[in-house]
């Protein structure tokens, strides 16, 4: 037998999860002989970076491939400073457990080769979702997964064999090639998705319509409610058809998802969950103890909803793949459940949330609470503030946090962030009162933004402080509009029955507001109207509500422009 630290391991798929594990275990087991086979001609790539690879931001692809000090990942790379032998272009053909060796053969010469394996890793990632029917050979149809369509996806723009194009698949990547299509190559870009609004894993609908109305400012088109009924060829190019009609473009691409590929595990009798994905426990081991499993190939539990899900996302693979390296090397670390954290950036908005939407806090069974509010990313009074508009989702019986979503063209991801370790903690409205945030005048306000919106929801909660969402149709209400007339004038409201009464003379001239209707207050950001809806309250006003977050989010559910920057 072989001394300890002189195991043999395989690691299958030579992306972050599956070498961070062969590299970590490699640096804790110097003398163990760590082999990582990939179909793909190209490794270790920032896959993530594509959609910026394609709109130029990013000058050449080899960027993606590179150490932060400038060298390319390539298998020499993993050999001469990692210590790894790295084999492309090869697929595992099958896994014989019992005789703990993988069967593999090269795409180049159709060769077959046997690695004998003490520790088995498999970090096989996941394919992208195509439904039946769609051309597979035609070059004007694509999915957006490897390097390599990343690559020849730009080519075609640059040099203007594109110019319409057709994205099914409103989530990040989607939203990403959006803008990398258009912004500097000047492409048409239409969106589809079946969902209701785009982003409908991170955004509910009235926080997604204020990014649809922006990118509808760029020239996107986006056609929700839009599942695709399929693709047609033709000698000019290929039509898009959907139930709101027919689309002619140049060139589709199929971003609706992806599933697990699982398969390899599946047919060495692995367990597979109900997800597809494949089992694992905490330390990232599967159904058997001499193989694990990493990245987008395997299914995670979700800390709030505690459901099964599967989060293709490149930060947690890294994280996975260090667990598996550091228990091969002799460690006890454990990979917990997740909370669902995300970001993506889409022309000058920044996105982010973490935790569920409301949507799915009620499929989960929490009696969910919502606050919404409109502030700044730093100090209003330095220059160059942004808006930040956020919702926040929480359980009304126990005011435990559920999830946070925020938009911005400032920073709104660093909100998400600390949030999102407030959830993994199990975190409640309180904790968020409690949080000391980092605070001077270029960096955020004096009350953070997460301090106010928690105590937005508590004013709901226990004090009887009600908003409404930003995107209710006020037209049977009475509108009482408590900004300052310039502000009013400069931005009206749409509604018709709408009264100004300026805040700084509410408390004054609030009895010109009828006690028997339905009133609801708007101001700028919700802080003004909600302390009328206070005052109103206190005046023996019975139906009487605010806007969350304001006329900010909810005109730029409707247009968005210079204007929404400067309130």
């Amino acid at each position: 037998m072989c001394r300890e630290d002189a195991i043999r391991i395989v690691a299958v798929g030579a992306n972050a999860a599956g070498l961070r594990a062969a590299a970590r275990a490699k640096r804790l087991l110097p003398n163990a002989s760590v082999t990582v086979i990939d179909r793909g001609k190209l490794i270790s790539y920032g896959a993530c970076g594509m959609p910026y690879l394609v709109s130029g931001d990013i000058e050449t692809a080899d960027t993606l491939r590179e150490t932060a000090y400038g060298v390319i990942r390539d298998q020499d790379f993993f050999r001469k400073a990692k210590g790894l032998e790295v084999v492309v272009q090869t697929e595992v053909e099958r896994i014989d457990r019992e005789g703990r060796k993988v069967v593999c053969k090269s795409l180049l010469t159709g060769e077959t080769t046997v690695y004998p394996y003490d520790k088995l890793i498999l970090a096989t990632g996941a394919i992208p979702l195509v439904p039946p029917g769609i051309p597979r050979n035609n070059p004007r149809v694509s999915t957006f997964r490897i390097l390599e369509e990343g690559i020849v996806l730009r080519k075609a723009l640059q040099s203007g064999q594109i110019e319409k194009i057709g994205l099914v698949g409103a989530g990040p990547i989607g939203c990403e090639l959006a803008e990398a299509c258009t912004a500097m190559w000047g492409a048409k870009a239409i969106l589809f998705d079946a969902a209701a609004n785009i982003l409908p894993a991170m955004l509910d609908p009235e926080m997604a319509r204020i990014v649809e109305t922006y990118l509808k400012g760029e020239k996107i088109e986006i056609h929700t409610n839009s599942p695709l009924q399929g693709v047609v060829e033709s000698k000019e190019g290929v039509t898009v058809k959907t139930p709101k009609g027919d689309f002619d473009v140049d060139h589709v691409i199929i971003a609706i998802g992806v599933k697990p590929d699982s398969t390899l595990a599946a047919n060495c009798g692995l367990t597979i969950g109900k997800t597809g994905g494949i089992f694992v426990d905490e330390k990232m081991t599967t159904s058997d103890p001499n193989i694990f499993a990493a990245g987008d190939c395997v299914e995670l539990k979700h800390l709030v909803s505690g459901k099964i899900v599967i989060l293709p996302l490149g930060s947690l693979a890294n994280r996975e793949g260090r667990v598996i390296g550091s228990n091969l090397g002799g460690g006890d670390e454990r990979f917990g459940p997740v909370v669902g954290s995300a970001a993506v950036k889409v022309f000058d908005m920044n996105i982010s949330s973490t935790g569920l939407t409301a949507k799915a806090a009620e499929e989960a069974g929490f009696n969910v609470g919502v606050a919404w509010g409109s502030f700044t990313d730093r100090a209003d009074y330095y220059p160059g503030f942004e808006n930040l508009h956020l919702k926040l989702v929480y359980d009304r019986k126990t005011t435990k946090l559920l999830g946070l979503q925020g938009i911005s063209k400032g920073e709104v991801v660093k909100r998400v962030d600390v949030f999102a370790s407030l959830l993994k903690h199990g975190g409640k409205l309180e904790d968020l009162l409690d949080a000391e945030f980092a605070y001077a005048p270029p960096f955020a306000p004096a009350v953070d933004p997460l301090y106010s919106i928690a105590c937005t929801a508590r004013n709901e909660l226990f004090e009887g402080i009600h908003s409404l969402s930003p995107d209710t149709d006020l037209d049977d209400r009475f509108v009482v509009d408590v900004r300052r007339a310039k502000e009013a004038s400069d931005r009206p409201l749409p509604e018709q029955n709408t009264k100004n009464v300026p805040f700084e003379e509410f408390r004054v001239n609030c009895d010109q507001v009828p006690k028997d209707q339905n009133v609801v207050c708007v101001c700028s950001k919700g802080v003004r109207s909600a302390e009328a809806v206070r005052i109103l309250k206190d005046k023996g006003c019975p139906n009487v509500k605010y806007v969350g977050g304001g006329s900010l989010m909810k005109l730029a559910q409707k247009a968005w422009d210079r204007q929404e920057e400067a309130l």
